[in-house]
């Protein structure tokens, strides 16, 4: 429920939007970032790996972790895009049965995956700080404390949670405000 203030409450409004709208541009930005330098790099240590291995005879054993680590960062924090974009997992046969409910339905799904979020951010940030507080080391590169590498999960699933906020709050603005968003 909202206060009427006349002209001082679309103003407000219009504040708030520009602000959500260039926070919202912000992570964005970081998040093709890190997506594209995970997989980049991902791709250059699996050449670089499979050069030594088949042309100089040679294995480097670190080649298959790190890849898997930048796996994980590109799973974790390609949830975010996934979700910005709307192509997160969920049933799209009820709103094609009952096209009435889509909205509905769109805002049940949104805070279902909210809430998987929350609840994955919150037994990673467990997760990460166990491995932090227990300082596994990697068994090819034993400089490299393990829980370091993890701090992608809840990294991942903080800006998940970030975008079904934004989803969810994108349902109930009014269509101008969304095409604003657009500009």
């Amino acid at each position: 429920m909202s206060i009427a203030l006349g002209p001082l409450n679309s103003t407000i409004s219009s504040l708030g939007v520009r602000k959500m709208i260039k926070v919202s541009r912000v992570v964005e930005a970081c998040e093709n970032v890190c997506l594209a330098s995970a997989i980049i790099g991902s791709v250059v240590i699996s050449v670089v790996g499979v050069f030594f291995r088949y042309c100089l005879g040679f294995s480097l054993s670190w080649v298959e972790e790190i890849a898997g680590y930048l796996l994980l960062a590109v799973i974790t924090i390609g949830i975010g895009p996934a979700a910005r974009a709307g192509s997160h997992l969920r049933v799209d046969m009820l709103p094609q049965l009952i096209p009435r409910s889509k909205k509905s339905l769109n805002l049940i799904a949104s805070a279902v995956a909210l809430g998987a979020s929350i609840i994955l951010l919150i037994l990673s940030l467990e997760f990460v700080a166990g491995f932090l507080k227990s300082d596994r080391r990697l068994t090819s590169m034993y400089w490299l404390p393990e829980g370091f590498l993890l701090i992608v999960m809840p990294l991942g699933y903080l800006i998940a949670v970030y975008r079904f906020v934004e989803n969810v709050v994108n349902m109930f603005k009014p269509a101008t405000e969304l095409s604003e968003k657009s500009k």
